[in-house]
């Protein structure tokens, strides 16, 4: 088939100009800058009510921006109507014709433009999205992962410059909506063109997503690509939002080599000054980060075989959980209250039950810091209104 393929001279890029929206007193959206590359395929991530879904439709035309602008390229369209701006929407109800079959949904677009002669085109998209054969069904006889593919190739069949998606894996049950994450992708780099995906969904956001912006509260609270956020979150939000993070107060004690000595409780940890995003002055207060399953669980019997060099910890576990792949451990330690643990599944020490003493140790290098004056909390409270 052709496939479809945008030029690389800008013309499709968003741009975002201290764009905001207030609905009297509230504001949804606080004036933001944001760019999105043309050609990526950028996702919106965050907890109901953050403001991702009204920035979304600020770049459609569907809600009108109580101040900023946006630009597709070098055209103004903040005061185009959506009919008129080069973008297209799929939203999570896909919208289909109920009474048209497969290919007319697909067309509909093209006949409403007055084009006669859409039957390569349709033929082609159908392809793209992997539905040639289901043609002639209608949208019932479907199942939601085709119907949402139905509702894309109807998006895409006009050549937008900018393909927007609210929501759009939101019906589907947990298997398909991640087989559909992987297709959306594949279609997304063969097609080449932009697409700005809203989600609430870490997992979906990391899965897709060339670029993410976390959103909280109408703000944008760090941008990056899916590893670098999760490595090396800027806010207690992100670090909680973007999985599970071990959050420690800690003191700066020292510095030297280019490492910072923190003092938790009675102990020391190592972190290297480059991982530390807040400012860390001799008895500053910073927390010091630890995902999950960067941490290894030694029974408090064999912890002289701890490899030197390595940040650690003492505790107790309290609950272990069996989920397939790995364990998930609650450890009780003095210096962090309860502390999250995850171990693959594949040499598992028969030891760790709840009440055996450990020592829980890391890699120095997969620690991170942040600035203690943060709520610790404000992530986990986020994701719990969702």
């Amino acid at each position: 088939m052709t496939r479809m393929k945008t030029t690389t001279d800008g013309s499709g890029d968003v741009r975002l100009s201290g764009i905001g929206k207030t609905y009297g007193s509230f504001t949804a959206v606080h004036p933001l800058d944001l760019t999105v590359p043309q050609g990526s395929f950028f996702a919106l991530l965050g907890a109901s009510g953050c403001g991702k879904t009204t920035t979304l439709r600020m770049i459609a035309g569907l809600e009108e921006p109580t101040c900023g602008t946006v630009h597709l390229g070098d055209l103004d369209v903040t005061g185009l109507p959506p009919y008129k701006r080069p973008v297209n929407t799929v939203f999570q109800s896909y919208a289909l014709f109920p009474h048209l079959d497969i290919f007319e949904n697909v067309a509909f677009g093209l006949r409403r433009r007055g084009i006669k002669s859409v039957k390569k085109q349709v033929e082609e998209m159908l392809e793209l999205v992997q539905l040639g054969e289901q043609a002639r069904k209608k949208p019932h006889q479907l199942s939601g992962g085709q119907q949402q593919r139905v509702a894309v190739a109807r998006a895409l069949i006009n050549h937008p410059k900018v393909l927007l998606l609210d929501e759009p894996l939101g019906a589907l049950d947990l298997k398909l909506r991640r087989q559909m994450q992987l297709e959306l992708k594949r279609i997304q780099t063969e097609v080449g063109i932009t697409f700005v995906h809203v989600t609430h969904d870490q997992e979906e956001a990391m899965t897709m997503a060339d670029t993410v912006a976390v959103m909280n509260a109408g703000r944008v609270e760090q941008l990056g690509s899916p590893a670098e956020l999760y490595e090396n979150p800027g806010t207690t939000f992100v670090a909680n939002f973007l999985g599970t993070s071990n959050l420690i107060e800690a003191e700066v004690d020292s510095r030297g080599g280019g490492d910072l000595v923190l003092r938790a409780g009675d102990g020391k940890l190592l972190l290297p000054e480059a991982r530390c995003s807040a400012p860390a002055p001799a008895g500053g207060k910073l927390l010091v980060g630890i995902r999950p399953e960067k941490i290894a669980l030694t029974h408090a019997d064999d912890a002289g075989s701890v490899p030197e060099g390595r940040n650690r910890l003492t505790g107790t576990v309290a609950d272990a959980s069996f989920i397939g792949v790995s364990t998930q451990y609650v450890i009780d330690s003095p210096v962090a209250g309860a502390l999250a643990v995850y171990a693959q599944n594949v040499e598992r020490d028969t030891r760790l039950v709840p009440g055996a003493e450990v020592v829980l140790h890391w890699n120095p290098a997969h620690t991170f810091a942040l600035d203690a004056a943060q709520d610790i909390d404000a992530g986990t409270e986020e994701e719990a209104a969702v």
